[in-house]
């Protein structure tokens, strides 16, 4: 520890005007260039005036010390308000930008850039210092050419984002410099859609893998379904087959065997050559690409902890349940898997 320094926990927010360097190189900007500064470094402070502000030429360092125990409910409520505050300076400075740019007869192309981090850090006389800050900083290098980078670990689950503050954030995995290991951020739309070497990020895009079971009993044919439970987030109270999220360093058809055996405590046979791709598009919510497998059970006894209702059911009364009663198209392609499996 830094002497006489005191250990705190702390949101640490980085901002910064985007394209101010080259901006300010044009002898046009020259007149200007004082003036915005002063106001930017106001307007920052006007709206950060409960927190430490240090200036930062083009930008600012934010700090907002932490006394409360950080729970779930508690990060929730602190990313909401902060990225309240953001979106106000946002629309401050797009206003600043504006008036200052008629005013002097000179266009003011510059957008900012925003670091989230949370985390102990050190209070040294009247500054900081401390890993976390330097995060934040990097953090916002990478939101160009604008936007939002938050440190997903500090914050792992996003608050409910007003739609008049015109932010979506998308998970990816970022190397920063200076950092020996990934980071995972939540970024927003314009970080998450630039060019980036391989080397910089690693895509972690989430994938689902589902199947369909099916047994024959007596040369009746049988489909197992399972009633979603009502406080599930996505599609709640609807049947389906059974799937989810394939996890890392898995095959598809490995995968399936594993929620099968999870959710519903059988063990199947997995039938790669019958399958069918599918989506889950939710509002707000990235592109889900998932593929499903026509399946036969083996062995166990279905249950789940998930499900409001585990059943078989033969092919007469699968057709009398009511197409809306299923996820979305799940009806119909439950039916072409069972006359694939009858022209076997």
């Amino acid at each position: 520890m830094t002497k006489e320094s005191k250990p705190i926990d702390a949101l640490v927010i980085f901002v910064d005007a985007r394209g101010f360097t080259s901006w300010a190189e044009k002898a046009e900007a020259f007149p200007l260039i004082g003036r915005f500064g002063i106001e930017l470094q106001r307007l920052i402070a006007d709206v950060f005036k409960d927190n430490y502000v240090k200036n930062l030429g083009d930008g600012a360092m934010i700090i907002e010390e932490i006394t409360q125990e950080t729970t779930e409910k508690f990060l929730k409520g602190l990313l909401s308000r902060t990225l309240r505050d953001v979106y106000n300076t946002e629309k401050a400075f797009k206003q600043l930008c504006k008036r200052l740019s008629v005013g002097y007869g000179c266009q003011i192309p510059l957008s900012l850039g925003w670091g989230i981090t949370k985390g102990q850090i050190e209070k040294v006389g009247n500054d900081y210092i401390g890993a976390d800050i330097n995060k934040s900083a990097r953090l916002c290098q990478i939101a160009k050419p604008f936007g939002v980078a938050i440190d997903r670990d500090d914050f792992p689950t996003l608050p409910i984002i007003s739609k008049s503050c015109d932010l979506s954030f998308y998970k990816q995995v970022r190397k920063l410099k200076g950092i020996d290991h990934d980071i995972h951020v939540w970024v927003t739309k314009e970080i998450a859609t630039q060019f980036i070497t391989r080397e910089s990020l690693k895509q972690t895009p989430e994938v689902h893998v589902a199947g369909i079971c099916l047994k024959n009993e007596g040369g009746t044919i049988q489909v197992l379904i399972a009633k979603r439970n009502s406080s599930r987030k996505l599609f709640p109270d609807l049947y389906e087959g059974c799937g989810g999220q394939l996890a890392r360093n898995e095959t598809f058809m490995t995968g399936v065997k594993r929620h099968y055996k999870l959710e519903l405590g059988i063990d199947i046979e997995v039938i790669e050559a019958n399958h069918k791709f599918y989506y889950i598009h939710q509002p707000d919510e990235p592109i889900i690409p998932g593929i499903e497998y026509l399946c036969l059970y083996k062995d166990g006894e279905p249950h789940s902890e998930n499900h409001s209702e585990v059943k078989w059911v033969t092919e007469e009364e699968l057709r009398r349940i009511p197409e809306e009663k299923f996820i979305q198209g799940l009806k119909e392609k439950i039916l072409e898997f069972i006359e694939i499996y009858k022209r076997k």
